[in-house]
Parts: C-alpha cells; structure tokens; sequence
C-alpha cells in the first residue's frame, strides 16, 4: 500500500462512524458536516436542538472570508460532503468541491446534485490537471476555500497545499484556510500530551502546523497575509467543555437517561463507551491547551 493509499485508509476510518468518537457526535447531532462548530455564548441554549447548527454557523463564517459573489471560480479543498461547496454555488459562485474520498464525493452528489456545485475525487496537495471537466490549470481559479481539512495533510503535505492553492490562483485571488494550529514552535511536543495517541489516532493526524511556521510557509510561498482571525475560544475551547460535560454525563445512568431524552442517538452508546470517551476528552483538553484554531486570509498579489 502506498503512503497516499495508506493516509486515505486512515481517514477514511476517522470519518466511517466505526470510531467511539465518532458516533458520539453523530448521536450530538453531526449530519452532512463534521466540523467542530462555532459556539457563541448567547446560542448556547441552542445545543438542545444538537450540534449541527452550531457546525453551519463555522461554516458560513468561513464562507463570508472567501467574499463570495456570482461568477467567482472557487474550489472547496477538503469538501467532506459538499455543503459548503453548495452554499457557495447558491451564491453564484462557480464552486468545484475536491475530497480524497469518493465516498464523500458520493454523498455531495447525493445531496447537493441539483445544486449549481460540482464535486470531484482529488488529492488538493497535488492537484490533477483537471477534475470533472474543471480546468486546474495555472491562475484558473479566483479563490480556495480549505476548512478545517489541512490537519490531516501533514507538514509536507500542508506545504504542497499551500503551493497548489497558489498555483492554480489568479493574481488577486484568495486562500481561506481554517485549520487547528499548534501554538509554539515544537509540535512533536504533542507526543507527550497524548503519549497514547488517543486524539492522534481517532482523527488522523500526525502533528499540528505551528502556527508562525503556516505563516512563514505561506509567506514563501508568494502570498501576502491579509488576516489572521483566533477562533480558539468560539470553537475548540468550548466545543471541548460541551464535550466533556456530556461524556461525564454519560457515566452515570441517571446522566445517559437524561441525554437518551433529548438525543435518542446516544443510546447506541454502552457504558464502557462513555467511559472511553472520559479519557478522550482528558486526551484532547491536553492537546487543546496547546492549540489554537485560526482562520488564515491569504492572497496571491496582483489585479484581481
């Protein structure tokens, strides 16, 4: 097996809802998106109605960078099951959405097929000359939108995106990338937050790009930083504390019947789940602590 062929089996397995991890936020609410969600304090209440608005709130806060209007060429790198590939179109964009795996790309064409948007199987670190009749051609696309996929790509891997997006951007044209961070400059610390690899292993990756290093990269690339936005408190901070409150919950019988109530899905979850999902959430609050969540404006210089 190749090394591609083995990165794709990893993630497939991260995202097929075989992991605990997994089906526990599909029982939270997770449907067509997987992203961690944006969690301002006065929606809070909202979690009652699940995760998946919250999810849609990071999703269209990420889509406003990209400045969507008609007529824009954009490619959604990372797409997972089209939805923001089709929020994009339905703003006029011509929008192509790329995923490494075709069962993603599968299920957007299911669910988004009568939208305007047009999906593809393709690995963004090394782009193909075309996909679906979609010219990748040099300076053929106004804008690339990558959220919350350059994680699992790894440093070499985030290094060619980076290259790629530039590539295939017009002078003017903008990279959105939405990614995890690690704060200082040693990310092989992570071996030492999580020496059983609890978070490394259920999502598939191996370290975090140190944030100045994504910058640096960027910078050599060719492109000029036009925002640096934190989401870190919005996001993984309190996505984590709403995490850990509800696998503590499910400890205690009283505390599943409690959920069972209000999302019927966790019932598919046994008691040694729960308490498996104490531990992973003592494993990502570790890691959590020294990362951030950022989203990065970046753009190649020239007319647009």
């Amino acid at each position: 097996m190749s090394d591609e062929e083995s990165l794709e089996a990893e993630i497939r397995h991260a995202y097929d809802g075989s992991t605990v991890a997994f089906r526990a936020l599909v029982g939270c609410g997770w449907r067509d998106l997987v992203n961690l969600g944006f969690y301002p304090l006065y929606s809070l209440p909202g979690l009652i109605f699940g995760l998946e608005p919250f999810q849609k709130t990071l999703a269209r806060r990420s889509l406003e960078l990209v400045e969507p209007r008609p007529g824009l060429r954009v490619i959604d790198a990372g797409c997972g099951r089209g939805f923001t590939t089709a929020q994009l179109a339905a703003r006029g964009c011509e929008a192509l959405g790329l995923d490494l795996l075709d069962e993603n790309i599968a299920l957007a064409r299911a669910h988004y097929g009568a939208s305007r948007a047009r999906f593809g199987v393709a690995d963004v670190t090394r782009l193909p000359a075309s996909v679906e009749g979609t010219d990748l051609s040099d300076a053929s696309h106004d804008a690339v939108l990558c959220l919350e996929a350059g994680f699992h790509f790894g440093a070499k891997g985030r290094h060619a995106f980076l290259e790629e997006a530039f590539r295939v951007l017009r002078p003017g044209g903008r990279l959105v990338l939405v990614d995890f961070v690690w704060r200082d400059a040693h990310p092989e610390a992570i071996e030492r937050l999580d020496p059983r690899r609890l978070v490394r292993d259920t999502w598939c990756f191996g370290e975090f790009e140190p944030l100045e290093r994504y910058r640096a990269n960027a910078a050599a690339v060719g492109f000029r930083e036009r925002a640096l936005i934190d989401w870190t408190v919005p996001v993984i901070d309190r996505f984590q504390r709403i995490a850990q409150t509800i696998a503590r919950a499910g400890t205690w019988r009283a505390g599943r019947a409690v959920l069972r109530t209000f999302r019927p899905g966790l019932a598919r979850l046994e008691p040694a789940d729960w308490t498996f999902l104490v531990e992973l959430m003592r494993a990502h609050d570790a890691v959590r602590r020294a990362s951030r969540y950022v989203a990065l404006v970046l753009e190649k210089p020239g007319a647009r």
